[in-house]
């Protein structure tokens, strides 16, 4: 069918080339633009028109010739070439644009595996932080329930060291009460004596009285000796001047809770003291370990901390329940 088509477009052009050679320099070179459009329909090249104006030039007896009828015949071949010539050229800068846009295209590429690599990274990234949180908020969970633990196990043993002392008190109570019975005992025995025994003169009641006083010595020196079981008075010692407190009376005795810590110690201070009730019956001295020429700040923080009342310690504080006492730096609490 090509072929057909092609033996039909070189008759054609034969005819057409004849008819203008035939008519001169005055006829119309249209049927020649005409040709070349159905040339580049059919697909075909300029060297395709050239071999066809060749042949056409062959039959006509021009071939080789110079003269007025071959300057003519090329201006008809110029006119019949010029669609499939611009055809080419924009073939060509059609062909410049897609190069063109197939390297836009190919750098559009690099750019989008570059970015897809990097979100994949980033992905990765974002997935190992995620599971670094997870592992942080797991951790912090054991330490929140680890810390609750030991807060309740701190009350627990606080109230256990607050009932021995108190069964201890209790206890020596009751064996004052017994040594003070058994001594007035003796005296009423005495006084009763003197009273009903009129046989001794002068002299055997100087000795009776001399007797009962032992007694009372001997009371009284009970009495402080069971006192200082309860508690222990303060004293001297060849550091620096220490913080005293006196000895309270028998009638108003109460246990008291010494505390010592590190200087990481204030959360444990801060959870304990916060579950004390603000009527403790009972006095808390705590002695935390700073530097010695370190400001203390520990009175004003656990205030904040606690129903019960705090206070940095000075000499001649005394101990009275509900209340802390906080040791000052460079100093012994007692």
């Amino acid at each position: 069918m090509k072929q057909k088509n092609l033996t039909r477009l070189s008759q054609q052009y034969e005819t057409a080339l004849a008819k203008l050679l035939k008519q001169g320099p005055a006829a119309s070179v249209q049927p020649a633009a005409k040709l070349g459009h159905t040339a580049f329909t059919l697909g075909l090249d300029t060297l395709d028109l050239a071999r066809i104006h060749d042949q056409a030039m062959a039959a006509l007896g021009l071939a080789g010739v110079e003269n007025a009828f071959a300057k003519l015949a090329r201006l008809f071949f110029a006119e019949a070439n010029a669609p499939i010539v611009a055809t080419q050229r924009a073939a060509q800068a059609d062909k410049a644009s897609l190069s063109r846009t197939q390297a836009a295209l190919d750098r559009r590429t690099q750019e989008l595996v570059a970015s897809t690599l990097e979100l994949q990274r980033g992905a990765a990234r974002n997935k190992l932080l995620e599971q670094a949180v997870e592992k942080n908020g797991h951790q912090h969970r054991e330490s929140l329930e680890e810390s609750l633990q030991l807060q309740k196990r701190l009350r627990q043993l606080t109230h256990r060291v607050m009932k021995m002392q108190e069964e201890e008190r209790k206890f020596l109570s009751h064996e004052l009460q017994n040594e003070i019975a058994q001594t007035l005992l003796g005296i009423n025995a005495r006084l009763l004596a003197l009273r009903h025994e009129n046989r001794t003169g002068a002299r055997s009641l100087e000795d009776e009285i001399a007797t009962t006083r032992q007694l009372v010595a001997s009371s009284a020196r009970s009495v402080r000796q069971f006192a200082r079981s309860l508690d222990t008075p303060s004293f001297s010692h060849d550091r620096k001047s220490y913080v005293a407190a006196p000895f309270p009376s028998v009638n108003r005795s109460f246990p008291v809770i010494a505390m010592a810590a590190s200087a990481g110690g204030l959360k444990a201070l801060s959870i304990i003291l916060a579950g004390l009730p603000p009527d403790l019956p009972a006095a808390i001295a705590i002695v935390m370990h700073v530097a010695p020429d370190h400001k203390s700040l520990l009175a004003d923080i656990l205030k904040c901390r606690t129903d019960l009342s705090v206070k940095q310690a000075s000499t001649g504080d005394m101990l009275a329940p509900s209340h802390v006492f906080i040791a000052p730096p460079n100093h012994h609490l007692f």
